[in-house]
């Protein structure tokens, strides 16, 4: 319980900022435009395009891939937006644990300094789950009703977020105890989000480089980073219905995120305050 109320403090913290709030309207608002500006009506648009082509109905299977493929440009877009504002809104969250006051108060509790970070930790996780599933599930349900596919493996994407939001708050958590800022553990952030696809590509750059060791570090850099962009492709990949072969992506990302929180662990528990 001791433990839960340090997540639930992080709650508290995030509606007394507005954050929680902030994070909620952008949801609703990437909805809202979902709602109105897709124009999906394909029980209907579906008949009027065969009678004006003289399609057969079994031709149907073709727009439903359409659809998927549809779909999956929508999971990368959610994605990719659900990273970045999830990353932005929780980015002061170390750092303001780590104030004077604030973390004297905690730390004066029965609790480890290892139940207070991992509290901060899943607090922040709780606050983006929310926000994000909201976001998934109505705009899944928009899709839906619009198209009359229920693709269930939509819903897949949030989780994807949220896993990758995870890993990638692990890396904020690190530096937002190292350095006590959150716009610089923001900056690290972004960019590792930035380079991910370039590694992604790194065949293609090796022939730019001119050692050898810089084709190395290159290597090191992708196996050791989240392979955040792979995350992305792997989301696509299962909510258009294709097989996902590749899942070494996720598993060294979370390995990652398991280092960086082992170590944020370390040098939180070794500071005074």
């Amino acid at each position: 319980m001791k433990f839960l109320a340090v997540v639930q403090l992080t709650f508290r913290e995030s509606f007394a900022k507005k954050t929680f709030m902030g994070f909620l309207g952008i949801s609703t608002f990437i909805c809202l435009l979902f709602l109105f500006a897709l124009n999906l009506d394909i029980v209907d648009g579906a008949q009027s395009y065969i009678s004006i082509f003289g399609q057969e109905a079994d031709q149907l299977i073709d727009l439903q891939k359409i659809l998927l493929g549809l779909e999956g440009g929508v999971a990368v877009l959610l994605f990719t937006a659900g990273i970045f504002l999830s990353l932005f809104a929780t980015s002061n969250l170390i750092p303001s644990l780590l104030r004077q006051g604030s973390i004297d108060l905690l730390i004066s509790k029965p609790l480890s300094r290892t139940q207070i970070l991992l509290g901060r930790y899943l607090g922040a996780i709780s606050i983006v789950g929310f926000n994000i599933f909201y976001l998934v599930i109505f705009s899944w349900l928009i899709i839906s009703i619009k198209t009359t596919i229920w693709n269930f493996g939509f819903l897949f994407a949030g989780f994807a977020i949220i896993l990758t939001f995870a890993i990638l708050f692990s890396l904020m958590t690190l530096m937002g105890i190292i350095t006590r800022s959150g716009p610089f553990s923001l900056m690290i952030t972004y960019l590792i989000l930035f380079i991910s696809p370039f590694l992604l590509q790194r065949d293609a750059i090796y022939a730019l480089l001119s050692a050898k060791i810089y084709g190395y570090i290159l290597d090191g850099l992708y196996y050791f980073l989240p392979r955040t962009a792979e995350l992305g492709l792997i989301t696509q990949q299962f909510v258009r219905g294709i097989p996902v072969t590749a899942w070494s992506a996720a598993l060294t990302s979370i390995i990652f995120a398991i280092v960086m929180l082992a170590s944020s662990s370390l040098i939180f528990s070794r500071k005074n305050f």
